[in-house]
């Protein structure tokens, strides 16, 4: 008996950390549709589309969907899934998981670390409101991910995560200099105020 219990617990100890990764999917390819969003053929098209950026630009993405978050935030759980399948071991120029979750009706774009950054996030961001989520709205989920990848290729191939992370550095140092201006103009009044102070005695001198 006490040793059956010892077993127990020992399975609840050791399930616990399997239990944990069975949340995420495993990587199986280009298109890993677990909320079956797609049809057959609309999954191998995007799938061709994919493998040929890799051939053309060496830019590994992968869509991948689920039906829930399991109540995280989607982009804990974009996070945790590319942490979970190593993108940043990936080979390439780039890589990026494009997760769709599907109860929650939400899409982000996790970007590897060789482009990841908050002004590339800011403009997937944008791109996924203004470009994915109207098709998704009106069912059409291979028109918004096609779109989307459009998108997401075109702001690779600019570079956008380095000029705009260049412009976002720049706004900051100016944002910092500005906030030397009160700094300057209280020293300026200091020294207006201790130039007074040595001409008063000058004054009741004379």
């Amino acid at each position: 008996m006490k040793q059956g219990l010892w077993f127990g617990l020992m399975f609840l100890i050791l399930g616990g950390p399997v239990q944990a990764q069975s949340d995420f999917l495993g990587h199986l390819g280009h298109v890993v549709d677990n909320a079956d969003l797609l049809t057959v053929g609309e999954e191998l098209r995007i799938a061709r589309k994919l493998e040929a950026r890799v051939r053309e630009a060496d830019q590994r993405v992968v869509v991948v969907s689920v039906g829930s978050l399991n109540g995280k935030s989607i982009e804990q759980y974009a996070f945790e899934l590319g942490q979970h399948w190593s993108i940043h071991d990936w080979p390439g120029e780039a890589g990026a998981l494009f997760l769709i979750a599907d109860n929650e009706r939400q899409v982000r774009i996790e970007f590897g670390p060789p482009v990841r950054g908050s002004m590339i996030d800011v403009c997937s961001s944008q791109m996924v409101q203004r470009v994915i989520l109207p098709a998704f709205r009106a069912g059409q989920f291979e028109i918004g991910i096609e779109a989307g990848l459009d998108e997401l290729f075109t702001m690779l191939d600019t570079g956008v995560a380095q000029s705009s992370d260049e412009a976002r550095h720049l706004s900051e140092f100016i944002l910092d200099k500005r906030m030397l201006i009160p700094l300057v103009l209280l020293v300026c009044l200091g020294v207006i105020v201790l130039c007074s102070a040595d001409r008063a005695p000058c004054r009741r001198a004379e």
